[in-house]
């Protein structure tokens, strides 16, 4: 019909497909915080922080504090690392650094040097740290209940 116009009932939020893109022969320096997908081929130094999925190119160079839900590296990247879920090291990827990451892919001639932790063996050692230090508090506070307690003659 002529003037009348048909809404589509679909989600307008494509966030999905959404990517922020630095390109290659581009530099970026600062802090990078989104709820979408980030591509990175050019160069970024800074704190990177996404909900989504970080893709480093192959001419993409980072360094810094990156945060992300998954990770996929074809270039270099310098730093400290928290993927989420899957943190996956193509055969040209170069990594330093402190990482931490849920499950881990590497192909064949990947390089990745520094600290690499699984995320949940991460919690476990804080666990049993803090479970060992209020153990071993709660024995040194009935070490002076005893030692307080008069003794019987």
């Amino acid at each position: 019909m002529i003037g009348t116009s048909k809404k589509s009932n679909r989600n307008e939020s494509t966030s999905d497909h959404v990517v922020n893109r630095i390109a290659e022969g581009t530099s970026f320096e600062g802090v990078l915080k989104s709820e979408n997908n980030v591509r990175i081929d050019g160069t970024f130094e800074g704190e990177l922080v996404t909900k989504g999925r970080l893709v480093i190119g192959a001419s993409g160079r980072v360094k810094g504090n990156i945060s992300c839900a998954h990770c996929e590296i074809e270039g270099a990247i310098e730093g400290q690392i928290v993927v989420q879920e899957l943190f996956v090291l193509k055969s040209t990827a170069r990594v330093h650094g402190e990482i931490q990451y849920g499950q881990l892919s590497v192909e064949n001639g990947a390089q990745a040097t520094g600290n690499l932790h699984l995320a949940s063996k991460v919690k476990d050692m804080r666990q049993d740290r803090n479970l060992d230090k209020t153990q071993g508090d709660s024995a040194r506070s009935k070490d002076k209940v005893r030692a307080q307690q008069p003794a019987a003659v």
